[in-house]
């Protein structure tokens, strides 16, 4: 058997006040927040993941072949 793995997660009703607590809310309203893998813009319809990067807060979209290039833990 396989170990499990512990994947934390937000419910899409959740985003906006994780964005709050971030001060990134207005840069992901006013259309700001790129996918880090494709450079698409990232908005609540296609948002994919949040991940840190060093001292930086980076964004993928949903497409497969981005999520697919998330850093693995």
């Amino acid at each position: 058997m396989k170990p499990k793995k512990e994947v934390e997660a937000i419910h899409r009703h959740d985003l906006e006040e994780l964005l709050k607590n971030l001060g990134l809310l207005e840069e992901f309203t006013s259309d700001n927040i790129k996918c880090q893998f494709c450079q698409d813009t990232v908005k609540e319809n296609n948002f994919g993941a949040i991940f840190p990067s060093g001292e930086n807060i980076l964004f993928s979209c949903s497409k497969l072949e981005c999520i697919s290039k998330l850093p693995k833990t």
